[in-house]
């Protein structure tokens, strides 16, 4: 969306709001489930994003699947962790009941081990692993065991699951990514005076959707920057972090500047710490003999019927990441039931050719104001959990969309072709290639990039060719 032509016109166009417009009113139209003659049987070991996203597409293909999952149901961080301001149960429940409307079976409630997993690569055509990243870094601070120190997922999760959870007081939340911003967030609307994020670079740094964080500040989120705790202080309680102040030096692994402490330290009184520093990936629920390679597994260099998805192999960090890795990962496993050996496992989607800003006709197209979605007023967010962002109120939006690529049978190629050897037809246009003498008016003129010339053959027999 950042990266929208539109952008260089009068504002990119808001996808994730008609994305979010599509889901709300589409009325239960999902694939069609095929009759499958070579029917296979698929585990999918985690009911959260990446696993749903499996099931969505081996299912219609006409395979008989199974999600197992821990919880009690199924949706992962979207269920145990993600708050309900930004995610309402029912929208989750609507969307988890349309994948099990295709024939998944689900088995909740069932905590798998190495041992269960290896059986199920046994008992299964295909296994898809897919439980996330399920191990919150800890802080290497002193002080950490401190009452009033907790981890950040596990403040959600109590949050999300019915327990009463009450915050009193100061909370400092420690991280910047999108889990330290929802642990902040929450915190207010669990009663807390203030709340505080601290992160150890600046905000243009900060890993977490930059909706996100406007909204959180709206709110009256505070935001210490190029700050790094090195203490918890308190007897038998927390009473405050110590932060050291960060300058930024070479980049590091991650392609960001280094955070490097220095002396100059500073006290936040706080009753509460949050830790939003990251989570890993439980590698342990996989056989010791097991290893992976390109995300899938192998045992003595021979492939098996297991693959990872989402976090647990890429860890991107996102739902939007671990569901399309979900799907890809799907697809990648309909190959190998169909005798398509997809090379080394490759399940990432090929990136689609550019249309850069230098190839649209922007005199072509209006000024048109982008629609933004509606939100609560924000003297009303903190006192509950209803939703804060209420979505577009129509799909007008997507009037603004260039279509950059793709033809929309707009005849300007027609129009300002000097020769009138661009036709209509059913489905398009046809070029006369015959008569064609190789202006390129037709696709200078195309708005949208749509049109082509390439060159074909070399020397004397070269020639310039149009595609639409």
């Amino acid at each position: 969306m950042s990266s929208c032509n539109r952008e260089s016109l009068d504002g990119s166009l808001n996808i994730r709001g008609l994305e979010r417009w599509v889901g709300d009113h589409m009325t239960g139209q999902m694939p069609e489930v095929e009759s499958c003659l070579s029917s296979h049987r698929v585990a999918v070991v985690g009911g959260g994003p990446a696993g749903l996203g499996a099931a969505y597409i081996l299912a219609p293909a006409g395979h008989d699947v199974t999600v197992y999952d821990s919880e009690s149901e199924l949706g992962g961080v979207l269920r145990t962790a993600i708050p309900s301001y930004r995610l309402p149960r029912d929208v989750l429940d609507r969307d988890i009941n349309r994948i099990l409307g295709l024939g998944v079976k689900v088995k909740c409630g069932e905590v798998l081990d190495a041992a269960r997993v290896q059986s199920l690569s046994s008992e299964y055509d295909a296994v898809v692993l897919a439980t996330g990243q399920a191990c919150s870094r800890a802080s290497d601070c002193s002080g950490v065991e401190l009452p009033g120190v907790v981890q950040g997922l596990e403040f959600l999760y109590g949050v999300k699951t019915g327990a009463a959870v009450t915050m009193r007081g100061s909370v400092v939340v420690i991280g910047g990514g999108n889990t330290a911003v929802d642990c902040a967030r929450t915190a207010l609307r669990c009663g807390a005076r203030d709340v505080s994020i601290v992160y150890r670079r600046g905000r243009e740094e900060m890993p977490a959707i930059e909706q996100e964080i406007e909204e959180a500040i709206a709110e009256g989120i505070n935001l210490v920057l190029y700050r790094q705790p090195v203490r918890f202080i308190g007897e038998g309680r927390l009473t405050g972090v110590e932060v050291a102040e960060v300058v930024l030096g070479e980049p590091d692994a991650s392609g960001r500047k280094r955070p490097v402490p220095t002396d100059r330290l500073t006290i936040l009184s706080c009753d509460h710490v949050l830790l939003a520093i990251g989570q890993d990936a439980d590698l342990g629920i996989l056989p010791s003999e097991w290893a992976v390679k390109g995300g899938r597994v192998y045992q003595s260099d021979r492939p098996m019927n297991v693959w990872l998805a989402g976090d647990l192999t890429t860890g991107a960090g996102t739902v939007a990441h671990a569901v399309g890795h979900g799907k890809n990962v799907a697809r990648s496993i309909l190959d190998e039931f169909e005798g398509r050996r997809s090379s080394e496992f490759d399940i990432d989607t090929p990136e689609p050719e550019i249309i850069a800003p230098e190839h649209i006709r922007f005199e072509h197209f209006p000024r048109a104001e982008r629609q933004d979605e509606s939100h609560l007023p924000v003297t009303s967010r903190a006192s509950g959990f209803e939703e804060v962002n209420l979505g577009l109120t129509d799909a007008s939006e997507a009037e603004r969309c260039f279509s950059c690529g793709r033809c929309t049978q707009c005849d300007t190629c027609l129009v300002y072709c000097p020769e009138g050897i661009v036709t209509r037809i059913i489905d398009g246009y046809a070029i006369s290639e015959d008569y064609c003498k190789g202006c390129g008016i037709c696709a200078w003129e195309c708005p949208r990039h749509a049109m082509r010339m390439t060159a074909q053959g070399s020397g004397s027999s070269s020639r310039w060719t149009l595609r639409c």
